[in-house]
């Protein structure tokens, strides 16, 4: 995991100085090497203040933040190109995960990364440096964040806006299942592999709940390969539930995480169902100060100021602080579950009052998942150094999910527990009815974090939309300085 940029000039001049200005908040997130490549070489040094890179008017970086033993300092060079690739290839046996992408680019990255989408199953970005320019793509689930920008001089792609915006360019989010070229002429992104809505299978909800149950368990083995330590972010409900019963029947030593506002109900919920799966729980609340205290650092990190992800940012910035601090460096989340299974209660409004038509609405969600969730919470992760593992954006589980038929997942009536499958999967693996049948409600509401948030706009004499703007570009201002 770390951090992935590359630029490219379009009138011929020397990008060393813009690409090493883009891997400088990569500092903050502790970056254990940083390395720069040209289509001369790649040079690579444990910290950017020793970095010399070469001048050339196309350039690749990476900064690493090593989360397993064997993940190797980037960018590596082979064929006459030089490649980064961040992230995980999930069913990847034997040879570590970046020597089976290089395997994959093969003699032409171009096509390699191509490939790469068609067929690797995992999540990650990658970009490679030859001749021609430079080669990008994304995974078809976009767990991995990947941004653009180009203007009139530079184009260039990275990990995140703010090392973009220390470039003066404004970021686009690279669509999940694409492929990206850089030239002098621009950026171009096509298609390769993207998430489909196909009709809904026939299957009975016992057939449904043996398969799922099979997706699941493959899903978190595969994301425990390699794994020393790790921690859950844990509320009692559904979702993080099932997760933790999975990563204990993985094996995985794995701390379960509840945090929440002083006097938040969360506590005694998650600690009921922490007992009941019989795995030990930690717990920690937070004052109206901390949360203040926090803000700016949640702000930068997730890079921009809507209230529903700051307020879902602020708890999970605290759990994988207390992980980190703990020695863990990989992150596991029930993220993705609403969206698939209909977590929400949008969509059993929709069923009740259109039918059928919320298969869209849910597969629309499934496929925004990428710009609504996961980048935001990789990059809360990253923030502490630590990897975001989601069993459920697993792609062969979401395909599954996508093919279930509505009355699988949503009743017809509008105060019955949404996700139905989930929760019956959960009857036949034995939890207690408190836990399988626990309604859902969003994590900023649940540990009372979104109500502390108006609370400290109100004391500003602003709305909430407009405490955090304002707060963000005064923060924005304050570490750019003269970008924009």
């Amino acid at each position: 995991m770390g951090l992935l940029a590359a630029a490219i000039s379009k009138t011929g001049e020397d990008v060393s100085t813009i690409l090493l200005r883009m891997l400088s908040p990569a500092i903050s997130a502790g970056g254990e090497s940083f390395g720069v490549a040209t289509d001369e070489g790649t040079v690579i040094k444990k910290s950017l203040a020793e970095l010399e890179a070469p001048g050339a008017s196309a350039m690749l970086g990476y900064a690493t933040l090593k989360i397993e033993p064997l993940d190797p300092a980037q960018p590596l060079s082979q064929h006459g190109y030089s490649f980064v690739f961040d992230g995980r290839l999930w069913y990847n046996e034997g040879a570590p995960d970046v020597l089976t992408a290089a395997d994959a680019l093969g003699r032409n990255p171009e096509d390699g990364v191509k490939r790469m989408i068609r067929e690797m199953r995992g999540s990650y970005a990658i970009a490679a440096l030859d001749k021609s320019g430079i080669h990008c793509g994304r995974d078809p689930m976009g767990v991995v964040p990947l941004y653009y920008a180009e203007s009139s001089d530079v184009a260039a792609v990275a990990t995140c806006r703010k090392m973009l915006w220390t470039a003066g360019l404004e970021a686009n989010s690279f669509p999940p299942g694409h492929a990206g070229k850089i030239t002098e002429a621009g950026v171009s992104v096509e298609r390769i592999k993207t998430l489909d809505l196909a009709a809904p299978v026939t299957i009975s909800m016992d057939d449904a709940i043996d398969i799922l149950d099979q997706l699941l368990t493959k899903a978190v083995e595969t994301r425990c390969r390699g794994l020393l330590q790790g921690a859950l972010g844990f509320s009692g409900g559904i979702d993080s539930s099932l997760l933790a019963h999975y990563l204990d029947k993985a094996g995985a030593d794995i701390d379960l995480i509840c945090v929440g506002m002083e006097g938040s109900k969360e506590f005694a919920t998650a600690e009921r169902a922490a007992d009941s799966l019989d795995l030990p729980l930690k717990m920690e609340a937070f004052t109206q100060e901390d949360m203040e205290a926090d803000l700016d650092a949640v702000l930068w990190a997730i890079e921009e100021p809507d209230p529903m992800k700051t307020a879902v940012a602020l708890p999970l910035y605290w759990v994988a602080r207390i992980a980190s601090d703990s020695g863990s460096r990989v992150f596991f989340s029930g993220n993705g579950s609403d969206e698939l299974f209909g977590g929400y209660r949008k969509y059993v409004t929709e069923y009740v009052e259109r039918g059928e038509t919320v298969r869209e609405t849910m597969y629309a969600d499934v496929v925004a998942s990428y710009e609504v969730n996961h980048e935001r919470d990789h990059k809360i992760c990253m923030e502490h150094g630590m990897e975001l593992r989601l069993p459920f954006a697993d792609l062969g589980l979401v395909e599954f999910g996508l093919s279930l038929p509505t009355e699988l997942k949503l009743s017809l009536e509008p105060d019955s527990p949404r996700k139905l499958v989930l929760r019956r999967l959960a009857e036949k693996l034995g939890f207690p009815e408190e836990v399988a049948q626990k309604p859902k409600r969003a994590v900023q509401y649940s540990t009372g974090v979104n109500n502390a948030l108006r609370k400290l706009a109100r004391r500003e004499g602003k709305s909430l939309p407009g405490f955090l703007g304002n707060r963000f570009e005064e923060l924005k201002k304050k570490r750019l300085g003269d970008n924009p």
